[in-house]
């Protein structure tokens, strides 16, 4: 509550640029360079970065126009088809219990060293809250992640993936 010797006070006039604390200027510089840091990352990164937070958007952003996407226990699927991968795997997934989008998150480790297919990276691949885990080989190129071919351990987890199929 304001008292009356409070309102009395004369109102100072400040110079704009004094009244920004340095704390303020200090915030607007670690956004602008949070931004640059975002918009500078690889394709690749983003590719990995959408995948672990099943973010569709983000992972075919980071695609180029003739991406494909093979899972051996799944299917075959283009940029335009990808979103009926997540449907399928949420399907199959869930006939053991109720599985979320967020369950299907998969977390890419690497690159693995070892002999690579010309212009692939090999990943450790694995969705622990349904317990698949396995080999992801990614093919990047100029203008992006060109494709990514999937396969699974021999676990319950992929059994069932394929017993659904």
């Amino acid at each position: 509550m304001l008292h009356f010797s409070e309102i009395a006070r004369p109102l100072q006039v400040v110079n704009a640029r004094q009244a920004i604390p340095a704390l303020g200027t200090t915030r607007v510089a670690k956004l602008q360079q949070a931004r640059e840091k975002k918009a500078s990352r690889t394709p690749l990164e983003r590719y990995l970065e959408g995948w672990a937070n099943v973010n569709l958007e983000q992972i075919l952003g980071a695609t180029a126009a003739g991406y494909r996407f093979h899972d051996a226990l799944v299917g075959t699927f283009s940029r335009w088809s990808l979103h009926e991968y997540f449907d399928i795997l949420l399907q199959r997934c869930s006939r053991s219990g109720p599985v979320t989008r967020g369950d299907i998150a998969f977390e890419l480790h690497g690159p693995m060293e070892g002999p690579l297919h010309p212009g692939g990276i090999c990943f450790w691949r694995e969705a622990r809250r349904i317990g698949l885990a396995g080999i992801a080989q990614i093919e990047v190129g100029e203008q992006g992640v060109i494709g990514e071919s999937v396969a699974y351990e021999g676990n319950l987890a992929s059994d069932m993936l394929r017993r659904a199929a």
